[in-house]
């Protein structure tokens, strides 16, 4: 494929994103003028309420969904090709799970955690639902085996979660929406936290792109030609932590983004790491931006959680995926 057609498929995905997040900017439980956004943009004046909604409501709210979509493509992709495994996530393999119940464990059980330990409770549940994975998964690479070691996590630590809460009913309440993957707090603190995370995932994964695309003639011809495996999978493992730990900080767990950017982006960018590391945060964005356009306007003016949205969508492509690898 020519540099000229990727360099339009990019350019045309970028395009996509910006008129998805320009329509972020609009609609919602109250739809704006465009003529109220455009001046909102470039001259916002903070005494007009309409400029509010647009700057201090649904700006913030736009950054959380292009980074939390971004972070869960780019560790979907990773994850995949570590695990040989195409219908790996960080959802489905327990990670998200596993975050989500290092947080709430955290804040309504340990004294003396605040919101500025989510960040640091997120890493530490997903950097151990990752090891139980692969650990109970042993070495061998058999998706289906992979997938129900996740499966399993992922219900382990569900299941502790939901009895931290039912002994805080308080807590319920509080983190009820995030459990399920929410955009509607103000994450501005958890942001600004994970970002040097996010930053130092995101080198891992550009650094790692020859040993990727090496690492796809599979584990052993790969060593046989000089890779050292174990150092990439680990490196690319720490940066899956960082990125699914970054995204439940975020916005709580938010699941099958990971499974269907990556797929999304060999559709039309092939195998070759080379163009799926950038296109899968991309196509991970514009898919959250979307999500999120729809939680505040098919209800409106109801809200439904981004993460519900997701999974209605991810659901029938997870079990077309396996249904396909089935046959």
């Amino acid at each position: 494929m020519s540099v000229y057609l990727r360099s339009f498929q990019f350019f045309a995905l970028f395009v996509l994103l910006i008129v998805a997040a320009i329509l972020q900017l609009k609609l919602g439980a109250r739809q704006l003028d465009w003529s109220v956004v455009w001046q909102a943009l470039v001259a916002y004046v903070p005494a007009d309420p309409l400029h509010n909604i647009v700057m201090e409501m649904r700006m913030p709210r736009l950054i959380s969904a292009v980074i939390v979509g971004a972070t869960l493509g780019l560790a979907g992709a990773l994850m995949q090709a570590v695990s040989e495994n195409p219908l790996a996530d960080p959802g489905l393999m327990g990670v998200n799970s596993g975050a989500a119940f290092f947080v709430v464990f955290g804040l309504l059980v340990l004294p003396g955690n605040t919101l500025a330990m989510i960040p640091l409770l997120a890493f530490a549940g997903a950097i151990v639902a990752a090891a139980i994975v692969l650990l109970n998964s042993g070495s061998d690479p058999n998706p289906v085996r992979l997938v129900l070691s996740g499966v399993m996590v992922a219900a382990l630590f569900s299941a502790l979660t939901s009895m931290v809460l039912l002994l805080d009913q308080q807590g319920l309440e509080t983190l009820r929406r995030w459990l399920v993957g929410s955009l509607a707090f103000d994450s501005s603190v958890a942001r600004w936290q994970t970002f040097p995370f996010i930053l130092l995932a995101g080198c891992i994964a550009i650094a790692n792109i020859p040993a990727l695309n090496l690492h796809r003639l599979g584990s052993q011809s790969a060593a046989l030609m000089g890779l050292n495996v174990l150092r990439m999978r680990l490196s690319s493992l720490l940066a899956i932590v960082l990125l699914a730990g970054s995204s439940v900080a975020i916005a709580g767990p938010i699941g099958f983004v990971g499974l269907i950017a990556p797929h999304i982006g060999r559709i039309f960018f092939g195998n070759d790491y080379r163009f799926l590391v950038p296109a899968a945060p991309l196509i991970g964005a514009l898919l959250i931006v979307t999500g999120d356009i729809v939680s505040r306007t098919a209800l409106r003016p109801l809200e439904i959680n981004t993460g519900i949205v997701t999974a209605i969508v991810g659901g029938p492509i997870f079990i077309a995926l396996v249904l396909g690898r089935v046959k």
